[in-house]
């Protein structure tokens, strides 16, 4: 039970989450993130991620969001550019999107314009700031 080896948290049996900002953290900045991570604090900044990210129900974010593949239990306010965005039951978002795939479940709030098409990798996470 104690000292045992934690396992990774798997997202949808894909790459585990290797990076946590936990519930009750502020983190103020531009982030840039190689592996999939989740958000259940307080980010006012731009995200960028290569693989996928996932904002917590107790998460919020203000600022643009680039990655490949985005969850959204909690709120966002800025721009997405993902590959794939879903917008979970409570989960807000407030900013325009530019996705290949846009899942919203019953319960999500969603206010803002949505383009949608083929992204290649370049589109969605670039080098630009």
């Amino acid at each position: 039970m104690f000292g045992g080896k934690k396992e990774p948290v798997k997202v949808n049996n894909s790459s585990p989450v290797n990076t946590l900002l936990g519930q009750g953290s502020f983190f103020e900045g531009n982030l840039n993130l190689s592996s999939s991570t989740r958000i259940d604090g307080t980010v006012r900044g731009n995200i960028r991620c290569e693989d996928t990210l996932i904002i917590g129900e107790s998460g919020s974010v203000e600022g643009d969001i680039s990655c490949s593949e985005v969850l959204i239990y909690g709120h966002v306010k800025g721009n997405v550019e993902a590959k794939r965005l879903e917008l979970k039951k409570g989960a807000t978002l407030e900013g325009d999107v530019k996705v290949s795939v846009l899942i919203i479940e019953e319960g999500a709030i969603y206010n803002g314009r949505c383009s949608m098409g083929d992204l290649g990798q370049s589109d969605y996470v670039s080098d630009s700031d």
